[in-house]
C-alpha cells in the first residue's frame, strides 16, 4: 500500500467515524445511553455518571459539530483526491478538523470532571 492509498484509506475512516460520532450524539440525547468510544476515557466507568441527562445535554451538541466536521472534512478529502483539485479547501478543512480535534477533547475532559 502506497502513500496516497494509505491517506485516502484514513480519509475513509474519518468520514465514516464521523457518521458514527452523530450516531453516537443521537444515542446518547434519545436513549441516555453513553457509547464508550467518543464520550468518555477508556478507563470510565458509565454507570458512575452522576447526571446522565446533564452529560447528554452538554455532550450532544459538541459530538454533533465533531461529527458533522468530520464528515465535511473526509467529504472534501474524498473529492480532492477523486475529483477534482480543492487545495485550499482541503487544507483550510484539515485545520478545522484538528482544531475542532482538540476541543473536543478538551470538553470531554471537562465533561468528565463535571459528570462522573
Amino acid at each position: 500500500m502506497g502513500y496516497n492509498e494509505l491517506f485516502n484509506l484514513i480519509d475513509i475512516f474519518v468520514l465514516a467515524f464521523g457518521i458514527y460520532a452523530l450516531y453516537s450524539a443521537y444515542v446518547l440525547q434519545r436513549e441516555g445511553r453513553i457509547i464508550r468510544t467518543f464520550l468518555v476515557f477508556k478507563e470510565t466507568d458509565v454507570d458512575a455518571c452522576k447526571d446522565l441527562q446533564g452529560y447528554a445535554n452538554f455532550m450532544s451538541p459538541r459530538l454533533r459539530t465533531l461529527g458533522g466536521v468530520m464528515i465535511v472534512y473526509g467529504g472534501v478529502s474524498i473529492l480532492n483526491t477523486y475529483v477534482t483539485d480543492i487545495h485550499t479547501l482541503l487544507w483550510v478543512m484539515m485545520g478545522a478538523f484538528f482544531l475542532v480535534l482538540v476541543w473536543y477533547a478538551m470538553e470531554v475532559k471537562r465533561a468528565m470532571k463535571k459528570y462522573f
